[in-house]
């Protein structure tokens, strides 16, 4: 037997709780090096749609000093007069009458227009009609505005069930309800809404898998849309891989390996499980995607297989494995030179990039009393490995001195994806402005 190999198995039976607290310790030392870009800061310019649905926006009225709400109820009146209160013809002025009030900024009674509209659509056309989506959608919208997230929350879970729980049979308007309720989950995440982020964490990538599981093998669901619910779950696992701790505190209290396998024996079954998917989650987001790649056939445009070859190194580069990431980034400047497309290939490899570049970290606060935001220029370089070095602030405020620091510092902690030129990495140098949401 080997002398070291005969040691440490010494050592594992003397000090079990002490092998098991450096593992942890190891495993903790692990995820700090994946920074969760876009939570405390990003990139003054750049945003992504999953910290924010596509809602339909209020109608801006030609003259929005002109009360016009008299206008619309003598419209209601006189269709309530000619064909009924329940008439399906009122649906669509109760909206109209809506959006006015969301627009004038009137959001109680906007949301008593959008929710007698949806009424009378279900009176109509039956409890699950696809007519109630963009009503719904502006309804989500006007409680989004309102700040009232714990309505929002609810009402998405309507939403949600109405549209079939993601369940087949898998048409347009089921699968983007279901692929907007995991949004909103991920959302919730990142606000904390209810405290309790274990439960909504295994509830969001348990859907999501068996959306996964469901989809990839019913011919009706289209491509674009089994890469739409792929591309979901990876955002997951950056969240799992983010949110998912290990306990250590309950180590610090053990005296003996038998007390703490009793604490453990009791942990949140939510809990245990997700530490049990992180431990896989590098290996299931690269099969996810690649699998995904696999069922793009010649006949694929270049760009949309050249976008998940993207993801994927992007995927290994956060998790600071460069080598494979470098693989995969090479295989995009090549699909790319191939289509002599390098308008996109000075887009997405032609400047470093932080990681991760998909907003599922990101999630700006609102703006308070019309304060402009705190914004910061640092000055930096960044390796063909994808780490900054040299930081600078640019004319930085006394005031602001604190914070820049702290910003400088997590920029080292930051895994970017390297700029390509003719094919290789290298390094460059950079000049940015940052948003602080702290």
């Amino acid at each position: 037997m080997n002398v070291n190999s005969c040691a440490a198995g010494i050592v594992a039976r003397r000090h079990p709780v002490l092998i098991l607290l450096l593992c942890l310790l190891a495993a903790a030392d692990a995820r700090a090096d994946k920074y969760a870009y876009g939570e405390d800061f990003a990139r003054v310019g750049h945003s992504w749609a999953d910290a924010g649905p596509p809602l339909a926006a209020a109608v801006l009225y030609s003259d929005p000093g002109v009360d016009q709400s008299d206008s619309f109820r003598q419209q209601l009146a006189a269709l309530e007069d000619s064909e009924g209160p329940y008439s399906d013809a009122l649906a669509e002025p109760l909206t109209s009458l809506g959006r006015y009030y969301r627009a004038s900024g009137d959001l109680e009674q906007a949301t008593r227009m959008y929710r007698r509209a949806l009424h009378l659509v279900r009176v109509n056309d039956g409890l699950y009609s696809e007519r109630q989506m963009p009503v719904l959608r502006e309804l989500l919208a006007v409680y989004r505005d309102t700040g009232d997230l714990g309505a929002l929350d609810q009402r998405y879970e309507y939403y949600f069930r109405l549209y079939g729980k993601g369940q087949p049979p898998y048409t347009a308007v089921r699968l983007q309800a279901a692929l907007g309720y995991l949004r909103w989950q991920r959302e919730a995440l990142r606000l904390d809404l209810d405290g309790d982020s274990v439960r909504r964490l295994q509830h969001l990538y348990r859907l999501n898998e068996d959306l996964l599981q469901a989809t990839a093998t019913d011919p009706s669901v289209s491509l674009a849309h089994y890469r739409d619910v792929v591309l979901s779950q990876v955002r997951n696992l950056y969240l799992l891989e983010d949110r998912v701790r290990p306990r250590l505190e309950e180590v610090g209290r053990v005296s003996g390996a038998p007390q703490f396998a009793q604490q453990f024996d009791q942990q949140d079954f939510d809990q245990r499980r997700l530490e049990n998917l992180q431990r896989g989650a590098l290996s299931r987001g690269s099969e996810l995607v690649q699998e995904l790649i696999g069922r793009y056939d010649a006949s694929a445009e270049p760009q949309q297989v050249a976008r998940l070859y993207l993801e994927l190194g992007d995927w290994y580069q956060w998790h600071n494995s460069e080598s494979r990431a470098s693989q995969y980034y090479a295989r995009v400047v090549e699909l790319l030179t191939a289509n002599s497309d390098q308008a996109l290939l000075r887009e997405w490899l032609g400047q470093p990039v932080e990681l991760p570049d998909n907003g599922a970290f990101w999630q700006p606060p609102p703006q308070v009393n019309d304060q402009p935001p705190l914004v910061l220029e640092v000055a930096y370089d960044v390796s063909a490995r994808g780490r900054a070095s040299n930081l600078q602030s640019i004319e930085e405020d006394p005031a602001h001195a604190g914070k820049a620091n702290r910003l400088k510092r997590a920029l080292r902690k930051i895994r970017f994806r390297p700029r390509w030129v003719d094919g290789v990495a290298e390094s460059a140098s950079v000049r940015r402005d940052y948003q602080l949401f702290d």
